[in-house]
């Protein structure tokens, strides 16, 4: 950790940007996460980060919700029910753990930046001092880097969490007293409040890690007065000056709330600070995604609230809207100039170099200020910033344009600077061959008339051409001294057309125009520098609007619904994004740390990629509408009945029809069309770390969307039959409308609707059976069946949890199938029909059954089983239902008479308590009829469309249970060992026992079996008893209590 002028970027400087987007991904896993806990959250975080580290003077005295700063101490926390903890830890672990792993690596950081500010102080470093390296360029940079990243650490958690949750502990012990007392409340309300926070803060929680005063202030200095990040060299005007200082001024808004006195009492400095750094721009973008209204944040410290009202007023700020509404207006100009086709080429941008960099500064300084400072919360200003926060769309376009231009001029400029000495000896050599066919020509020796010789002018050129070998680029030769060299033989040549003997020559003029292009050109050549490049990239800088464009997002989707071609223009707008990279990554490449690289680069441009399909969706939901215009047409369709004879007039009707129909079809596949080439002619870009296809981002669009329509078709509240019908209507017209497109969008239509239909299911399937298990709704990442690319809700829109709603259409069809067979109200079943007690009527067919092609039940049938099992149990341990089935056990050796008095009198002992466990029994029946009509179902739509399929199947399922009641009687029968076994068909898998893969092959083979319905619910195994718990007199319980059942049902 030393900071010195000849040594590389220490830790410290690469290690707080891998902890600030390790930070913000687990606040962003975890504190939804822990919301959802009920009861006592503080004990159970606590439990869930460390078991047993929650001791009970922990739960008295530690238990404080103190991560979120709105909220207030907590009472003393209750015992949380051990049922739960497992399930907790399991649940939450590993992302509870590693968040406050993270914490601590902040208390750590804190530290080692504290220790290593008091050696410097003391002396440690021979040789360097504070003075020193803030004297470095690099020092200048790393140490007010290091301060200020530390704050940002700190503001940065206080304003994350936006769910209630509580403090726990980190696995080492001795890290829990820093990290409860970096978490204590500190009273921070919500970002719209910050103006009317509590006094102190954030001040008083900055000084809970207290660093050296004297250093933070000459770190404050420098940041005051110097120009740490060289911004003149990019930014020369001094309108652009704050601009060009924004990224110092994020640091020295962060550094001055470790000195507060400044803010408060040093009014000189303030009123330096103001006018060099915020004097138009009071919105500060001070981390990604971090922006900060001074208006707001500094209200409580006179001297920088009297230094910033100065300069900020309605007045001021109307002047600087207009001003840079105008400039905007002249410079969407320009850029579309620039931008028109065929216009820019390597020749234009080596010649035009300085006005396109002019154009682009002025562009992006009017975008950061449109971007940012309108989001002010003053009412005053933002009344004043009404208008230009309401161009949106105007604003986007100059942001797209921009873009274009950016990546346009950098794509023809990097070749150029990249072949730049190449190029320069090639225009050297031209000119140089130039300058000897001019002075052989002079010479009389080739030309076709022998009076052009003139030894003066052949003497001329050939010193011409002497002084053109000796130019040397990269030499010695500074550019100042080459540039005005090659001048002045431009200028010699100018003049030299001028004299009698050459003038009267066209062809002569004309070479000498040539000769002094090449010498121009290679004037250019010699300008072109990688500097021109850092400046494009630090003007071109967008970082600051990772969090302001978010609010554009439904302007960029109305830009692609107006015009297809724009995807180009966004696609350049998000490279133009990825420079949020540069900021975090920069001194990690420094300092040579691969893994923490690979994380923060991946985080934020996971993040990138999400911003960009979530933008790029609208494409196919434009499809898809699309699409439902044209399930909707019936062009060039014969009508569904045609007479042997058809009349004239009919034919022309039809004609006619077909025609309109089939010019509107036309239409709306050309807009399909056009929205393909767009993604079509978009080139593979490289977001951060992450490579993009178009291709596939437009796939994982259309997944999207197939699985929103599924969803939204299935969500309906309307009856069983209904929703089932109208799927496959739906079904029906997109396979049509998909016949038609998918050539356009490289696509099969129908596969992908059946492998997300297929997809929303399996998922919908998980999560209802991970909510029953459970007890209370899981998260969606935990279903393998997630994709973040194509998100399924659950519950779905027309869940209601509070109504007795399962969350999905699968819970709510098998709900109103128990109910439609409910043995209470329906008889029935064994044929696979249901009809009603009262009246007869048919309750549940065949018609209905077709329309379902999945077993929803099995989880409820098992549930059942164990509930029957448990009320068994239950019973008999009552001592008077004991006595009561002794003595019916003992009337099976009475005559018929006595028999049947003993099991009425018992059977009227008990009846009011077996109650419960008939309809138990009922409902276990009712399940198991349901599973064998729907798996009867199956095996006929098996037959019938796959018959190949469900016979291999059918005959592997066969062959496996063959083969396993061999092994069991392998005992009683040796197997033939000439003939192969089933097994030696398939490969184990690697670190498994054959024993243990031919397990797990039979689990996957029964599964198998019951998607065509091979597997025989009447038969299946739901619950397993271990041996000797099994209650002694269930047998005669059972009989008693299906007795029972038919006798209430005959008094019915």
């Amino acid at each position: 950790m030393r900071i010195c002028c000849e040594k590389p970027p220490p830790p410290l400087a690469e290690r707080k940007e891998q902890l600030i987007s390790e930070l913000i991904e687990r606040a962003e896993l975890i504190f939804p996460a822990l919301s959802m806990l009920d009861g006592p959250t503080c004990v159970i975080c606590l439990e869930v980060v460390a078991p047993g580290a929650a001791t009970p003077s922990m739960r008295s005295s530690v238990a404080v919700k103190g991560v979120h700063p709105r909220l207030v101490e907590a009472q003393p926390a209750e015992e949380p029910p051990p049922s739960q903890l497992p399930h907790l830890q399991k649940l939450h672990a590993d992302l509870a753990g590693r968040l406050f792993r993270v914490l601590a690596a902040i208390r750590k950081y804190a530290a080692d930046l504290a220790r290593y500010l008091e050696d410097l102080e003391g002396g440690a470093y021979i040789g360097h001092s504070t003075e020193s390296i803030l004297r470095d360029p690099d020092g200048a940079q790393l140490l007010p880097e290091a301060v200020a990243l530390l704050g940002t650490l700190l503001n940065g958690f206080q304003a994350k969490p936006e769910n209630e949750c509580t403090a726990g502990t980190s696995l080492e012990s001795e890290d829990f007293a820093d990290v409860c007392r970096l978490f204590k409340v500190t009273g921070r309300p919500a970002d719209s409040d910050l103006a009317s926070r509590p006094a102190g803060y954030p001040e008083s929680y900055f000084s809970r890690f207290p660093l050296p005063r004297e250093v933070v202030r000459l770190v404050i200095g420098k940041l005051q007065t110097g120009d740490v990040y060289n911004a003149a060299l990019h930014y020369p005007l001094p309108e652009h000056r704050s601009h060009g200082l924004s990224a110092q001024a994020g640091l020295l808004y962060v550094t001055l709330f470790f000195d507060p006195r400044a803010l408060s009492t040093d009014f000189v400095a303030m009123r330096e600070i103001v006018d060099r750094h915020f004097g138009d721009a009071w919105v500060v973008s001070y981390a990604l995604g971090c922006t900060a209204d001074l208006m707001a944040m500094w209200a409580p410290y006179p001297a920088a609230m009297q230094a910033l009202g100065a300069a900020i007023t309605p007045t001021t700020v109307r002047q600087l809207q207009d001003q840079h509404l105008e400039r905007m207006t002249e410079v969407r100009l320009q850029l579309q100039e620039y931008l028109t086709e065929g216009v820019l080429s390597e020749e234009l941008v080596s010649q035009k170099t300085s006005a396109m960099l002019s154009c682009l500064r002025q562009a992006n300084t009017s975008i950061r200020w449109l971007l940012l400072q309108p989001t002010t919360s003053d009412p005053k200003l933002k009344a004043v910033c009404k208008d230009s926060s309401q161009m949106k769309e105007q604003l986007l376009q100059a942001l797209v344009d921009t873009a274009l231009m950016e990546e346009k001029v950098c794509n023809l400029l990097a070749p150029l600077v990249q072949r730049r000495d190449s190029d320069w000896e090639e225009l050297k050599a031209s000119a140089s061959q130039a300058m000897d066919d001019l002075a052989v020509y002079f010479s009389g020796e080739h030309a076709l008339r022998r009076n052009v010789r003139n030894e003066e002018l052949e003497s001329w050129f050939r010193g011409l051409q002497q002084r053109i070998d000796e130019l040397n680029f990269g030499g010695q030769e500074n550019s100042l001294s080459l540039s005005r060299k090659i001048a002045q033989l431009s200028k010699a040549l100018e003049e030299v057309a001028l004299f009698h003997g050459v003038s009267q020559q066209p062809q002569i003029l004309h070479f000498l125009a040539d000769a002094r292009q090449i010498l121009q050109k290679m004037l250019r050549t010699a300008n072109l520098s990688e500097d021109t490049l850092r400046t494009i990239e630090t003007v071109a800088d967008l970082s600051y609007a990772w969090k302001a464009l978010g609010a554009y997002r439904e302007a960029m989707r109305g830009l692609l619904a107006q015009s297809p071609d724009s995807v180009k223009g966004l696609r350049a707008l998000f490279l133009k994004l990825a420079s949020i990279l540069e900021a975090p990554l920069r001194r990690i490449r420094q300092s040579g740390n691969e893994s923490h690289k690979s994380l923060v680069s991946g985080y934020y441009s996971a993040r990138l990629v999400e911003f960009m399909r979530s933008v790029l969706q609208e494409i196919p939901r434009l499809i898809f509408g699309l699409l439902g215009e044209l399930s909707t047409l019936d062009a060039a369709r014969l009508p569904s009945s045609l007479h042997s004879r058809v009349s004239v007039l009919e034919l022309q009707s039809y004609a006619q029809q077909s025609e309109q129909a089939n010019h509107k079809f036309g239409a709306l596949t050309q807009r399909i069309a056009l929205l393909m080439r767009g993604i079509r002619e978009t080139d593979v870009a490289v977001l951060g770390a992450i490579l993009v296809e178009p291709r596939e981002v437009l796939l994982d669009g259309l997944r999207r969307e197939v699985a929103g329509q599924i969803e939204a078709l299935t969500s309906s509240r309307q009856d069983l039959a209904l929703p089932l019908e109208a799927l496959s209507v739906q079904s029906e017209a997109l396979r049509q409308s998909f016949e038609h497109v998918q050539d356009y969008l490289g696509v099969s239509g129908l596969q992908l609707w059946h492998q997300e239909f297929g997809r929303v299911v399996r998922f919908l399937l998980h999560m209802e059976e991970h909510a029953l298990l459970r007890r209370r709704l899981p998260a969606p990442s935990c279903s393998p069946h997630h994709d973040p690319s194509a998100p399924i809700a659950f519950p779905d829109a027309s869940a209601s949890i509070n109504s007795g709603d399962e969350g999905s259409f699968i819970s709510r069809t098998a709900a109103m199938l128990l109910s439609l067979t409910a043995p209470k109200a329906a008889m029935g079943g064994l044929h696979g029909e249901w009809r009603s007690l009262q009246s007869g009527s048919a309750l549940l067919d065949g018609l209905i059954f077709e329309a379902m092609r999945k077993a929803l039940l099995g989880l409820r049938a098992a549930g059942r089983a164990r509930k029957v099992f448990s009320g068994c149990r239950v019973l008999l341990k009552d001592g008077e239902v004991q006595s009561t089935l002794q003595k019916a056990k003992a009337a099976k050796t009475s005559s018929g008479a006595a028999a049947t008095k003993a099991l009425k009198s018992a059977s009227s002992r008990i009846s009011s308590q077996v109650g419960p466990l008939a309809d138990a029994l009922a409902g276990l029946g009712q399940v198991a009829l349901l599973r064998r009509r729907l798996a009867a179902l199956l095996r006929l739509r098996c037959r019938l469309d796959a018959p190949l399929a469900g016979g291999a199947l059918s005959v592997l399922d066969a062959a496996a249970l063959a083969e396993t009641l061999e092994l069991d009687n392998e005992a009683e029968e040796a197997p033939d060992t000439q003939l192969p076994s089933l097994w030696d068909f398939f490969g184990g898998e690697k670190g498994a026992s054959p024993e243990e893969w031919q397990i797990r092959f039979r689990r996957w083979l029964a599964r198998a079996g019951e998607l065509p319905g091979l597997a025989d619910p009447m038969r299946q195994l739901l619950i397993v008893v271990p041996e000797g718990t099994t209650p002694a007199d269930l047998d005669i319980l059972l009989v008693l209590v299906l007795f029972i059942s038919y006798i209430v049902q005959s008094q019915c």
